[in-house]
């Protein structure tokens, strides 16, 4: 589990609750294009919060814990903010990671 990540959206709560939002909408079966719709939304809300912050996006990207004491008190931040975990987990956090991978491919690449 990316921590690291579950961190910065903490620190950043304005756009984690924008963000679980539009994930609400994230289907797993449904197809390809409204899947990306969702995925798009997403990105719109995070990259230009990322473009403001001098947050390395290859740094967040690698930076994989498997801390189950930070993950607690990370998750009882969370839900004291109304968002389900789970949600965060299975969707938000993929998604995300899936962006800053695409955002370290295009940085590796100039």
């Amino acid at each position: 589990m990316n921590l690291r990540v579950i961190q910065w959206l903490i620190a950043h709560r304005e756009l984690l609750l924008n963000v679980v939002e539009a994930a609400k909408d994230f289907d797993k079966d449904s197809d390809y294009i409204k899947q990306w719709e969702i995925v798009d939304r997403i990105a719109r809300i995070v990259i230009p919060a990322l473009d403001k912050s001098s947050i390395n996006v290859n740094s967040m990207v690698s930076d994989w814990y498997d801390d189950e004491v930070q993950a607690f008190g990370m998750g009882a931040q969370v839900a004291a903010l109304g968002v389900d975990w789970q949600t965060l987990i299975n969707i938000v956090l993929p998604i995300l990671v899936a962006i800053l991978k695409a955002l370290a491919d295009k940085d590796d690449d100039e």
